[in-house]
C-alpha cells in the first residue's frame, strides 16, 4: 500500500506539471509586432541615436550619454522584424563599440561608430519600407 502511495503521488506532480506548463508559457509575451510598431520603433531608435550623437559631440556629462546608449540599445530591441535583424544587430554592434569607446574618453572613435550606428539604423529603416 505505501509503494502504491508513492507511485500515485509521483501521478499526480507529473500531471499536475505538465497541465501548468502551458499557462506558464502564455503569461510571455507571444505575438509578433504589427509593421506600425516596427516602423515606430525604428523612428524612436533614429531619434534616440542622434540624441547620443548631440550628447557626445556636445561632451554631457557621462552619466548622461551612457543613459542614452543605454536607452538607445532598450529601443532597439523593439525592432522586431526577421527582415531587418541582420541590420539591426550591425547597428547595435557599431552601438556597442561607441559606447565602449565612449567609457574610455575616446570621444573620437564613440562620434565615428555612433554616426554608423545611425546610419545603418537608416538603412533598416529603408529596408523595412521597401518591405
Amino acid at each position: 500500500m505505501a509503494i502504491f502511495k508513492k507511485v500515485l503521488l509521483a501521478v499526480f506532480v507529473s500531471v499536475a506539471m505538465i497541465a501548468t506548463a502551458p499557462v506558464t508559457i502564455a503569461a510571455g509575451k507571444i505575438e509578433k509586432a504589427t509593421p506600425q510598431e516596427v516602423t515606430e520603433a525604428i523612428k524612436d531608435t533614429i531619434s534616440l541615436s542622434e540624441e547620443t550623437l548631440a550628447a557626445v559631440e556636445s561632451g554631457a556629462e557621462k552619466e548622461a550619454v551612457l543613459d542614452l546608449f543605454k536607452r538607445t540599445k532598450q529601443s532597439s530591441k523593439r525592432i522586431e522584424s526577421n527582415i531587418v535583424d541582420r541590420l539591426r544587430q550591425t547597428a547595435n554592434s557599431r552601438l556597442k563599440k561607441a559606447r565602449s569607446a565612449f567609457k574610455k574618453d575616446d570621444k573620437e572613435t564613440a562620434i565615428a561608430f555612433m554616426t554608423e550606428a545611425i546610419q545603418v539604423f537608416k538603412d533598416v529603416q529603408k529596408k523595412h519600407a521597401a518591405f
